[in-house]
């Protein structure tokens, strides 16, 4: 089953990541890694372990990838991943929306690995929201879960 979205553009384009990206053109290419942005505790421990990956373990081999930007325009990002040999998606979840998404709205010509982030960790199942676990263990879950992509990154 396939959903057709028409989605406005917006009329703009966003400095910031323009300069973001110009960055990262001039630099040997880096594996984008494009997270779950999702509004749950999956979504999240996705969301941050996708930044530590990027921005603590990973910052001279990955660059961060804001998939609502490549979906709904006014992102320059996926020449970053028109660039790629490989494509990390970081899903908090089975529905793995991200990945399916960008690879709707562009086609991908990189090999992807689709990590799902509540299958890397341990917590109670039945959570839901961000507030019902303390700020401090989701950032632990998420840096667990970050190492262990990131172990497999270095291994590849």
């Amino acid at each position: 089953m396939a959903k057709t979205l028409t989605i406005e553009e917006p009329g703009f384009s966003c400095s910031l990541a323009k300069e973001y990206v110009k960055k990262h053109v001039a630099t040997p290419p880096k594996m984008p890694v494009v997270a779950c942005e999702g509004s749950c505790l999956r979504g999240e421990i996705a969301r941050r372990a996708a930044n530590f990956i990027t921005y603590k373990l990973s910052p001279e081999t990955t660059v961060r990838i804001c998939f609502q930007g490549i979906v709904s325009g006014g992102c320059e990002e996926g020449v970053l991943i028109e660039m790629a040999d490989k494509v990390l998606f970081v899903e908090g979840c089975a529905l793995k929306c991200s990945s399916r998404l960008v690879q709707g709205a562009m086609e991908i010509k990189a090999k992807t690995d689709v990590v799902v982030a509540d299958q890397l960790c341990d917590f109670n199942p039945k959570l839901f929201g961000i507030d019902e676990m303390p700020d401090e263990e989701i950032s632990i879950l998420a840096e667990g879960v970050a190492e262990k992509i990131a172990g497999n990154i270095k291994e590849a």
